[in-house]
C-alpha cells in the first residue's frame, strides 16, 4: 500500500485516475449503507452533552491530534462508522 498526500490524492481523483485499489485498504475502508454527505454547519444539528471516562477522552484527543481534527469530529466519525457497521450487520443477518 502506497503513501500519498491528501493534495496529491485529490489531484489524481480530479484527473480521473482510479485510486481506490492503489491507496485504500478494503479491509479498513468504511463500507455499508451509503449516507449523503452533510454540511458541518447543517441547521438541523443539535447539541448533546455526554459523560465519558477520562481515559476514553484521552484516547479521543490523541486520535484527534493524530488526524489533525477536533475531538467532536472524531466522535462524529466514530459514531457514523459504528452505525454503518450496525446497519450492515443487520442487513447481512436478514
Amino acid at each position: 500500500m502506497s503513501s500519498i498526500s491528501t493534495e496529491e490524492l485529490e489531484q489524481r481523483i480530479e484527473a480521473g485516475e482510479e485510486v481506490i485499489d492503489r491507496f485504500f485498504d478494503p479491509t479498513t475502508t468504511r463500507i455499508g449503507t451509503p449516507r449523503p454527505m452533510t454540511s458541518r454547519r447543517q441547521a438541523d444539528s443539535s447539541s448533546s452533552s455526554i459523560e465519558l471516562p477520562k481515559p476514553l477522552i484521552n484516547e479521543l484527543d490523541k486520535m484527534a491530534s493524530d488526524l489533525n481534527i477536533t475531538r467532536q469530529a472524531v466522535i462524529n466519525m466514530m459514531l457514523r462508522r459504528a452505525l454503518d457497521e450496525h446497519y450492515l450487520a443487520n442487513k447481512l443477518a436478514s
